[in-house]
């Protein structure tokens, strides 16, 4: 009953959370002439203060990192599969390969108008999200032991999602909540988060209601 009663909690905490998008005056126009993005891997950030399990953090984070850029990818390109995304998003293994070839090993601090032209695209995508645990499978959770893993779950704080327009050099759309709820995988978040951004995606097909 309990566990029935956090579940519907955190649902509520959810649908409750602000999720403000904004974007520049010119969104529309700039997005109109782009051909090609890239979702850049995330800046995972584990709520996790421990010195003895800094550098297992450390780990955990570039996992959670590059599994969240894969689901925010697939969402899209499943989108884009079924027509209502518009836009070419350059394959996630082709990106992360030409990161590695330049010796990229986080994007964090990096110009993204120099990754967009790296990548040879005319937007990249740009994430944050800050979480209380790893949504991916840790070991035992750092030596701690889950009970049947029925309880693997992490609230995740903070999310922000914004498009970098190469030629600009500017954001031109953003998407940001707090307080987002709990979820069980990365699949899941990146579902949520893009279910409520993509309303107001520059590249979502209009339709057509006359």
């Amino acid at each position: 009953m309990k566990k029935v009663i956090f579940i519907l909690l955190s649902l509520m905490l959810f649908s409750c959370a602000s999720s403000p998008i904004s974007n520049s005056a010119d969104y529309k126009e700039i997005a109109k002439n782009h051909k090609v993005i890239a979702v850049l891997p995330t800046n995972a950030i584990l709520e996790i203060k421990s010195a003895v399990d800094a550098e297992k953090i450390k780990k955990q984070e570039k996992i959670e990192s590059q599994n969240l850029q894969k689901s925010i990818y697939k969402w899209l390109q499943k989108g884009n599969e079924k027509k209502f995304i518009t836009i070419e998003i350059q394959n996630v293994d082709e990106t992360n390969r030409i990161l590695k070839e330049n010796g990229v090993e986080t994007v964090i601090g990096k110009s993204y108008k120099d990754l967009a032209q790296m990548l040879n695209v005319d937007a990249v995508i740009v994430s944050r999200v800050s979480m209380a645990k790893p949504l991916t499978d840790a070991e035992a959770f750092f030596s701690s032991v889950l009970t049947g893993g029925l309880y693997f779950y992490s609230s995740v704080t903070t999310a922000d999602i914004s498009l970098y327009d190469k030629n600009t050099s500017k954001v031109f759309w953003n998407y940001n909540f707090a307080y987002g709820g709990t979820f069980t995988s990365t699949e899941k978040l990146a579902d949520a988060l893009m279910k409520i951004a993509t309303k107001k995606f520059p590249y979502k097909k209009e339709v057509n209601n006359n």
